[in-house]
Formats: structure tokens, C-alpha cells, sequence
């Protein structure tokens, strides 16, 4: 595939450089100006915890029928390996759902259980833990 424009080889280091400076800086905004309000944890049958902060942002979902949602709540998992996600409130018949902004992650409370999902499967399932 041939570029339609050729640059110095310094000058597209640089500028290669400066793309990877910028997606390191950008990655994890949304962890980064998250101000939690609450945090729990929960543990499952192996003993690996999944610790939730939660925090508040507004915003608004349109559904697939037109009805226009706003929600507020949203939550920072810290995952048993150590990563972190954040994920927003979303409609639900019971208990509380959060869906991350692509929609791979969903993460369900309900009295003391939660669940985890990774694009559809498990790979979570807890129960609340005192501190």
C-alpha cells in the first residue's frame, strides 16, 4: 500500500511518537475523573474479590423505541487481575445494571449477589463482603 504523502522519516517518528504519547495520556480518562461516592466489595467461591466504587455522571440513552432515559449512576470495578473498568447505569427491571460504553461488559447487583459478564459469560459471581 503505497502513502499519499511522504514525510521525512523524522518527522513521521515524531509524529508516531506523539499519536502514542497522546493514546497513553487519553486511555483511562474515564477512571481517571472518577470521584467515588460509595464503595463495597464482593467475593466469590475462590475467594477473588471484585471491589465497586460508585460515583455519579448525567447522562441520556435513547432506546431503540424512541423513549429518551437519564441516569446518573455509574461504577469503577476493579477486577480480581487487577484491571479497572467503568461502567453506566442503564434500565433494568430489577436491582441495579450497568453496561460499559461498548457494551461488552455488564456488571448486575441485586441485594447482596452481583454478576459480571464479559460479552455475554460470567466471569464474576459474587456476594457481598463486609469490611
Amino acid at each position: 500500500m503505497q502513502h499519499l504523502i511522504s514525510l521525512p522519516g523524522s518527522v513521521n517518528a515524531f509524529g508516531r511518537a506523539a499519536l502514542l504519547a497522546a493514546v497513553v495520556l487519553l486511555a483511562g480518562c474515564a477512571t481517571w475523573t472518577f470521584t467515588p461516592l460509595r464503595e463495597s466489595h464482593f467475593v466469590n467461591v475462590d475467594a477473588e474479590r471484585l471491589h465497586v466504587e460508585y460515583g455519579r455522571e448525567k447522562r441520556t440513552e435513547t432506546l431503540a423505541n424512541g423513549i429518551v432515559c437519564t441516569y446518573e449512576g455509574k461504577v469503577r470495578l476493579t477486577l480480581p487481575d487487577g484491571k479497572r473498568i467503568v461502567l453506566y447505569q442503564t434500565l433494568t427491571t430489577s436491582g441495579i445494571r450497568y453496561h460499559s460504553g461498548d457494551k461488552r461488559y455488564e456488571f448486575i447487583e441485586k441485594a447482596p449477589y452481583c454478576l459480571l459478564r464479559r460479552q455475554g459469560q460470567v466471569i464474576f459471581e459474587g456476594i457481598f463482603r463486609r469490611q
